[in-house]
């Protein structure tokens, strides 16, 4: 294309803003660029999406699956041609609409009545590239160059920059900002629609009122701690239930979870209105102790029988976690930590014959403290184990920029897709583990944490709405100002996503106040 303010010598297609919504959009051949705003009739008030088109190719069928990835979508263009007919779909029109390729084709098919065969047999594909400009009232002079939709988190931090204190500010805003006169946050929300999704999960409502109460503790922010407070009621009389012998349970439509009843005990017990809570807490610790079991170190299920076992490599650690706080704090029903360390071990044993990255930060969690309490050096040793194996799973090299420090290895499809929430989650782990090797002077292994914390930190501030360059499709800008998407390539906005994240980031920030462990984090 050239340097911006040239002559394009590709189409460029626009759409036109107010307050995110899109008010008009089409084509243009062959415009001098800084005349665009004018030809299209865009004032000062609107913002213009642009994308400059440059090299398209078609796509054999065999190759369909391999070019429309979701690696590559927003960040090249959609041609279908059938018939007589051709639409286009640039990169930032499908970030805006959250749309995958597939929804695309299907959406096509639909919209004109073919059949799957029919359509699949005569449609012809394209791929093109396209740079991505976003055009305020300044027109071409304030240009902001994108990628997939957004602005480009550096690879390093600028010496003036703090991204986990950056990052927890933007995620406390934002549940602060969303938080219901009743205390609930929104599980889910969709950024493209403006609409709260109808899905629901326990675990990760309580992960964020975990993740909201230890930052205003850390903060000392009274407002925070309130809003904490309200928010842990809410989702305790949503979700608590008496399930008879002595125990409390997290019960949901699919049953009650090991980990739910684990984490709202963890809830209970770190929050400063605990006494309120008394009933709660003891009901639940039962609830927790009676899945202990002496082969598997946990069962997972209170009810339906037939789940049991489902999501052990989650639960057993957030089971974990909370005995070894429990003993931490002495309460009624507290395992001993000998009892805690042997499960710890049962776990690791059951972990090293089927190794999962969820199992990873949990444990990792659950080690540091009772490590902290016993101070045994195989604990400490088996948290280091878990973490080291970690590490190569991280990505960076050789990948999309916006896409650099997120955690997945293509090679084990069944550990699951890229998330902003498992980034967030083995940042928790590291954040304890780093810490762990810093107070027993094992520098190599702390310099190759901090790394991998403050790679994974680029990728979280990444996928966090940082602003109007990223927000720019959005019409109620306050229900994402702070959230972090799913992925670059999706936008859709999860509690738990944050909560780890602000949960990763709090670690790291009291970490400071105690043992600095460098600069960078």
């Amino acid at each position: 294309m050239g340097t911006v303010g040239q002559p394009a010598t590709s189409p460029i297609w626009f759409c036109i803003r107010q307050r995110g919504i899109a008010k008009r959009a089409g084509w243009i051949d062959y415009p001098d660029l800084y005349d665009l705003p004018a030809r299209i009739g865009a004032d000062g008030e609107s913002t213009v999406e642009v994308c400059v088109t440059e090299r398209s190719r078609s796509v054999p069928p065999d190759q369909v699956s391999r070019v429309f990835c979701n690696r590559a979508r927003g960040v090249i263009g959609l041609e279908i041609a059938y018939r007589g007919e051709t639409v286009r779909l640039t990169p930032t029109r499908m970030v805006a609409s959250n749309l995958r390729f597939g929804r695309a084709f299907e959406r096509f098919r639909r919209e004109r009545d073919l059949s799957a065969s029919e359509f699949k047999a005569h449609r012809r594909l394209g791929a093109f590239a396209a740079r991505q400009f976003l055009l305020t009232n300044d027109g071409w002079a304030g240009a902001t160059e994108l990628y997939r939709g957004s602005t480009l988190v550096a690879p390093l931090p600028s010496d003036e920059e703090d991204r986990a204190a950056d990052l927890a500010e933007g995620i406390a805003r934002w549940m602060l900002g969303n938080l219901s006169p009743e205390g609930g946050l929104p599980y889910k929300y969709w950024p493209s629609r403006g609409e709260v999704a109808p899905s629901d999960n326990a675990i990760r409502r309580f992960l964020a009122t975990l993740a909201l109460a230890r930052f205003a503790k850390l903060r000392g922010d009274a407002e925070m701690a309130g809003a904490a407070r309200r928010n842990l009621h809410f989702n305790l009389r949503r979700y608590f239930q008496n399930i008879g012998g002595g125990r409390g349970a997290i019960v949901e439509p699919t049953g009650a979870k090991l980990g739910a009843a684990a984490l709202a005990a963890l809830c209970i017990l770190e929050s400063p209105a605990r006494r309120e809570f008394a009933t709660e807490l003891k009901l639940l610790t039962a609830g927790v102790n009676s899945l202990a079991d002496e082969e598997l170190g946990f069962r997972t299920f209170f009810f339906p029988a037939e789940r049991d076992g489902e999501n052990w490599n989650f639960y057993s650690g957030e089971a974990l976690l909370f005995w070894a706080e429990a003993a931490r704090r002495g309460i009624d029903g507290a395992p001993t930590l000998e009892r805690c360390v042997a499960t710890l071990e049962r776990c690791g044993e059951r972990h090293r014959q089927a190794r999962n990255p969820a199992f990873v930060p949990w444990h990792a969690q659950a080690g540091a403290s009772l490590f902290a309490q016993t101070g045994r050096r195989e604990v400490a040793d088996y948290v280091f184990e878990m973490s080291d194996w970690l590490l190569p799973m991280q990505q960076w090299d050789g990948l999309d920029p916006d896409l650099r420090g997120r955690f997945h290895d293509p090679r084990h499809p069944e550990y699951g897709p890229p998330h902003a929430a498992s980034t967030g989650a083995y940042l928790e782990g590291l954040a304890d583990a780093l810490a762990l090797a810093c107070s027993l002077g094992d520098e190599a292994r702390a310099a190759a944490y901090e790394r991998t914390i403050e790679r994974g930190l680029r990728s979280l501030r990444q996928l966090q709405f940082r602003g109007p360059h990223d927000t720019f499709y959005i019409s109620k800008k306050k229900r994402v100002m702070g959230a972090l998407r799913t992925e670059a390539y999706d936008n859709a906005v999860r509690v738990d996503s944050a909560a780890h994240a602000l949960a990763a980031a709090e670690k790291l920030l009291r970490q400071r106040r105690t043992q600095p462990v460098g600069s960078r984090t």
